[in-house]
C-alpha cells in the first residue's frame, strides 16, 4: 500500500474521485489525439498534487494505481496512428479536398478561379479567370508577403465546344501570407471589339496596386486599354464604404440598352454607371453600417436594374438579398431570403436567377459543397441547382440554357469548371 500523509478522510474522497475521473478522461480519449490524453493526465496529476499539499492522511490501495497506468498506456498507444497512417493523413491534408464531382455537363474545366461569365450572340463562351497568384513576392508590410503572376486570364469556349485562351497573363495575387483568396479578372462583359474586365481587390496594404481595383476596356485584336474606368479612385473621392477604409472591388459589369455601363462594386458597396459622355458617376451607393457587399448586377427585360448582395460576416442564412432599380435609381423591390449571393441574372422572359456561393460559415470555413443556383420571386427562392462548390458566375446561352461557374476560390490547383444549369 503507498501512503499520503492527508489530514481527514475527506481526502480518500477526493483522491477517489480524481481516480474514477483520471479513468473517465482516458475512455473519452479514445478518438482523440494523444497529446489531448497527455493532457488530461498532467491536469489530474496536478489535482492529486494539490491533495498531497493538504496533508490529509489516506492510504491508496497500489491495484488501482496500477490499473489507471495501464489504462492510460493503452489508450494512449491506440491513439497512436501507424507510421502509415499518419502519412497518408498528412497526404491527404496537403492535397486539400478531393476534386470537385460535377453533377451535369463540364462546358470548360482546368480553370483558375472562375468568376463571371459571358455569352455573345454566336453563342461563345468568355470566363473570367482571377487566376492563382504566382511565383513573385511582394513585401506588404514586415509582416506580410504576397504572392502574385500573370496568372489570370479571359478564356473562351466555341459554339463547338473548343475551349483556348483569348487573353493571358492578366495579374493575381493573394491576400497575404499564402492566403489563396485569389484576386485577379473577375468581371466580364464582351462586346464586338472590347473585352470590359473587372480587376479585383488586392491586398489591402496596397490599395494602388497597378491594374487592381479598376475596371478596364481592352482591345480584343490589339490587346491594348482603350478605356480605364477608375473605380478606386472614385471610391475615395466618395469615402466609400467610409473614409477610414476606403475601398473598391469590382465583381460585375453588364450593360443597359441605351449603352449605360452598370459595375456592382462590392469593396465599396457602390453600384456604378458609366458612359462615354458622362464618365462614371455612382447609381447608388449603400451605408457601411448595411454594409451589403453587392456583388452581380443584371438588367431585365423592362430595364430595370437587379443587383445581388454577398453580405458581410458572419454571412447568416437567408441573410441577404436581390434589390430591383428603376433606370432612374429609384428601389422598385427588393427580393429576402437569400445566403451569400454572388450573381444574379434576369432572363428575357423575366425571370430572376442568383447564384449562392455556400450556406454559410461552418467550423473550418465556408460549408463545403453548399452552394446552389435558385430562382428568385416574390413569394421565395426556389432552388435549382444543388451541392455546389463555391458556384460564382452565372450566365444564359442564346439557346435559353444556363451555366455556372464553379470551385471558384480557394484551389490552387486549377480545378475550376463552368457546368451546365439543369
Amino acid at each position: 500500500m503507498s501512503k499520503f500523509m492527508l489530514k481527514n478522510n475527506f481526502g480518500l474522497t477526493m483522491v477517489s474521485a480524481v481516480l474514477f475521473t483520471l479513468i473517465l478522461a482516458a475512455c473519452s480519449a479514445q478518438e482523440v489525439e494523444v497529446t489531448r490524453v497527455v493532457e488530461e493526465v498532467v491536469e489530474q496529476e496536478v489535482e492529486v498534487t494539490r491533495i498531497v499539499e493538504q496533508e490529509v492522511e489516506v492510504e491508496v490501495p497500489v491495484e488501482v494505481e496500477v490499473e489507471v497506468t495501464r489504462i492510460v498506456e493503452a489508450l494512449v498507444e491506440e491513439a497512436t496512428p501507424e507510421p502509415e497512417e499518419a502519412a497518408a493523413e498528412e497526404e491527404e491534408a496537403a492535397e486539400g479536398p478531393p476534386p470537385f464531382d460535377p453533377p451535369t455537363e463540364v462546358i470548360a474545366e482546368g480553370l483558375r478561379s472562375p468568376r463571371q461569365l459571358f455569352y455573345a450572340a454566336d453563342g461563345t463562351l468568355f470566363i473570367a479567370e482571377a487566376g492563382t497568384a504566382g511565383d513573385s513576392a511582394v513585401v506588404a508590410d514586415p509582416e506580410t508577403t504576397i504572392s502574385t503572376g500573370l496568372t489570370s486570364q479571359i478564356t473562351a469556349v466555341s459554339p463547338d465546344g473548343e475551349q483556348s485562351v483569348v487573353l493571358p497573363a492578366l495579374p493575381s495575387t493573394n491576400r497575404g501570407n499564402d492566403d489563396t483568396g485569389y484576386r485577379g479578372a473577375q468581371a466580364l462583359y464582351v462586346t464586338d471589339d472590347s473585352y470590359w474586365i473587372g480587376v479585383g481587390e488586392g491586398p489591402g496594404s496596397l490599395f494602388g496596386l497597378t491594374l487592381f481595383y479598376n475596371v478596364y476596356e481592352v482591345d480584343r485584336e490589339t490587346w491594348r486599354i482603350k478605356n480605364i474606368i477608375d473605380t478606386a479612385q472614385a471610391a475615395t473621392e466618395a469615402g466609400q464604404p467610409d473614409g477610414d477604409a476606403i475601398n473598391s472591388d469590382p465583381t460585375d459589369i453588364t450593360v443597359g440598352a441605351d449603352g449605360t455601363v452598370y459595375i456592382a462594386d462590392a469593396g465599396c458597396n457602390c453600384l456604378w454607371s458609366w458612359t462615354a459622355e458622362g464618365g462614371l458617376a455612382p447609381f447608388h451607393l449603400w451605408d457601411i453600417d448595411d454594409n451589403p457587399v453587392p456583388t452581380g448586377v443584371s438588367v431585365g427585360p423592362d430595364d430595370s436594374i437587379y443587383v445581388s448582395f454577398l453580405s458581410g460576416f458572419p454571412f447568416e442564412a437567408e441573410g441577404t438579398r436581390i434589390e430591383q432599380y428603376s433606370a432612374g435609381g429609384e428601389l422598385l423591390q427588393t427580393y429576402e431570403g437569400l445566403t451569400m449571393a454572388t450573381d444574379v441574372l434576369v432572363s428575357a422572359d423575366g425571370t430572376i436567377y442568383a447564384v449562392e456561393f455556400a450556406a454559410g460559415l461552418g467550423d473550418s470555413g465556408f460549408i463545403p459543397d453548399s452552394g446552389r443556383v435558385v430562382m428568385v420571386a416574390e413569394d421565395g427562392v426556389t432552388p435549382v441547382m444543388e451541392g455546389l462548390r463555391m458556384p460564382y458566375g452565372l450566365a444564359q446561352a442564346p439557346d435559353g440554357s444556363l451555366v455556372v461557374s464553379v470551385v471558384s476560390a480557394f484551389d490552387p490547383s486549377g480545378g475550376g469548371m463552368v457546368i451546365a444549369v439543369e
